[in-house]
């Protein structure tokens, strides 16, 4: 039988202690952004329930997993960054991985329309959660 809780540990796991995503993050938004990865890991874990080759799931999960680890990242410093043109490369770098997860048809608003959309003073949890939101839009659509 295929043990699926021990597939999403062993792929959730890198992502959990990946180091960069807490240091740019207080540790309530970082868990938050934890548990929202958990949930998108799981969508694609429970595409594997099929395969009882272990080595074949994890080779298909891999690119998944790395692409959801380089989001999250992602949004975790674009939410933090204050210089406009480094928050521009983190932008684009949420979009790109949002491609690899979700297909070509996965695309962000420009990062001044999205800023548009948030209060001036918005911090980084409210920013997270935002992002997170238009990744959910996005990839519905897909």
């Amino acid at each position: 039988m295929i043990d699926m809780e021990r597939r999403l540990r062993r792929t959730f796991s890198s992502m959990a202690a990946n180091e960069a995503l807490s240091e740019a993050l207080d540790e309530e938004s970082a868990a938050a952004m934890l548990k929202w990865g958990e949930s998108i890991a799981r969508q694609f874990v429970f595409k594997t329930s099929e395969m009882s080759d272990e080595v074949a799931a994890a080779e298909f999960l891999a690119p998944y997993s790395s692409a959801l680890r380089r989001m999250m990242r992602s949004i975790g410093h674009w939410a933090a960054e204050k210089d406009p043109d480094t928050r521009l490369e983190w932008w684009n770098l949420i979009e790109q991985n949002g491609k690899t997860l979700y297909g070509d048809r996965f695309i962000f608003p420009t990062m001044e329309k999205a800023l548009a959309q948030l209060p001036p003073d918005a911090g980084a949890q409210q920013m997270i959660a935002f992002a997170q939101k238009l990744v959910e839009n996005q990839r519905a659509k897909g």
